[in-house]
């Protein structure tokens, strides 16, 4: 679906984007509806068991609030990390860490769902303005006014696939490492995504001196001339297959 694609697009851009995990796994059985039953919270129950394919719309507006809560206490952790990143050098074990003392509870599970629930509701909902509406916040889209700034005026098309080269390269390292931790069975996935996202957009800042809203708001300006740039549109694909291997379902841009 279009809006997914875009929003895969908006995460592998957006090194800080502390929700990307449950937007990389759109697989054929996304597509197909799901049977199984869910435990809701008591006051959102009606009736104990609630089948995926019966939650309600404005559940499904109440989850998407919830990840937006979520993800907006994760963005002001990740600057906080960004900053001790600069002042300390902790390695990835360190950063994991770091981030699974802070990181909020996953809506998704409070819900007892799954990535492939999730997709299976935003599908059935697409076309409602509220779910749209939150899905925009979700992909966090760029400040227009930071456009303006002189880092952001001062960002070629070519500088912007040089960073996003160099995130692909760094995310590519920590892949490697991450695959070769033998007690990699033991990290939570989506925590070893968030701590790569942090380790990743600090490595952008110390080489480039731009941040991770200073890009996105540099793709924003070029996405006209990016959306047809065959060398850009690799790169993403690329960051989106490292992101998917650290969360061990491998994105395969489709």
């Amino acid at each position: 679906m279009e809006w997914k694609k875009l929003l895969l697009a908006a995460g592998g851009a957006a090194a800080g984007c502390a929700v990307l995990y449950y937007l990389l796994k759109e697989t054929e059985a996304s597509k197909k509806p799901i049977q199984r039953s869910v435990e809701l919270d008591d006051d959102k129950k009606s009736g104990g068991k609630t089948k995926v394919d019966e939650i309600t719309k404005q559940q499904v507006r109440e989850i998407l609030q919830e990840i937006i809560a979520s993800q907006e206490k994760m963005k002001v952790y990740m600057k906080d990390l960004t900053k001790e990143l600069h002042s300390k050098s902790l390695n990835f074990e360190q950063t994991y860490k770091r981030v699974k003392e802070v990181q909020p509870n996953d809506p998704l599970e409070k819900y007892g769902l799954t990535m492939q629930d999730f997709d299976f509701i935003l599908d059935k909902h697409q076309n409602d303005p509220n779910v749209r509406d939150a899905i925009t916040k979700i992909m966090g889209a760029p400040n227009l006014s930071n456009c303006a700034s002189e880092k952001v005026q001062q960002m070629t098309v070519k500088k912007i696939i040089e960073v996003h080269t160099f995130m692909l390269a760094e995310l590519e390292k920590l892949v490697q490492y991450f695959q070769q931790l033998p007690n990699k069975d033991s990290y939570d996935l989506k925590t070893v995504t968030i701590a790569a996202q942090a380790i990743v957009g600090f490595k952008i800042e110390e080489k480039f001196s731009i941040t991770s809203e200073d890009i996105e708001s540099a793709v924003l300006m070029y996405h006209t001339m990016l959306a047809t740039d065959q060398e850009f549109a690799e790169v993403n694909i690329k960051i989106q297959q490292a992101m998917g291997m650290l969360m061990g379902s491998p994105f395969t841009g489709s």
